[in-house]
């Protein structure tokens, strides 16, 4: 009897090593995979960097509203916001660069490299030019396929102490602790946690 490809076994898909349920009844994953550990690093640092634009946003109104004698403390916690906001950008930036280095271990890994591909660019290019809706549809294959990593956002006090770290790094690069401590920088990151 000859052999026949049809009758080839394909091993079953699982959705990667390390997942475990929690009291919460959420998937989580443990390091295991290390693309998995950097889509969450990633995504953490997106976040943080999206609350942080949106207060430097809201600071930058609030100088533009500011009569000219009030203006000045409003620029120090609105160059504070701008910077942080590059800080934290950079730390995404930095993340999206370890991609060739890491090296997936599940289809998960695979799919977490490519969701930062594609994420990365949405805030770049245009979603719709050549590679991206095809490498959209991989990742919607793959998600079929595979299941989907993990992807919830940071806990709430995870992204306020990133907030301040963010603006604490900021104040002492452009040389403002002293007028930070003044601006009291912790109420300055007050408004980071309204931000959602």
């Amino acid at each position: 009897m000859a052999d026949s490809d049809n009758s080839t076994t394909l091993p079953s898909v699982t959705h990667g090593r390390g997942q475990r349920r929690t009291a919460h009844g959420v998937d989580r994953f443990d390091d295991a995979d290390p693309a998995l550990v950097l889509l969450q690093g990633w995504l953490r640092a997106q976040h943080v960097s999206h609350v942080l634009c949106r207060l430097q946003q809201r600071l930058e109104r609030r100088v533009l509203d500011a009569a000219a004698p009030d203006a000045k403390d409003k620029k120090v916690g609105y160059s504070i916001a701008c910077q942080a906001e590059v800080e934290a950008t950079t730390a995404a930036l930095k993340l999206q660069d370890k991609i060739p280095q890491v090296q997936a271990r599940s289809l998960l890994g695979v799919i977490a490299k490519l969701e930062i591909i594609a994420g990365a660019d949405r805030d770049i290019d245009d979603p719709t030019d050549f590679p991206w809706p095809h490498i959209a549809s991989v990742l919607v294959d793959l998600k079929e396929i595979a299941g989907r990593p993990p992807s919830e956002r940071p806990e709430r006090s995870v992204v306020h102490a990133d907030c301040r770290r963010y603006q604490a790094m900021a104040a002492g690069l452009i040389g403002l602790e002293k007028q930070a401590a003044i601006f009291h920088l912790g109420r300055g990151s007050a408004l980071c946690t309204n931000a959602k």
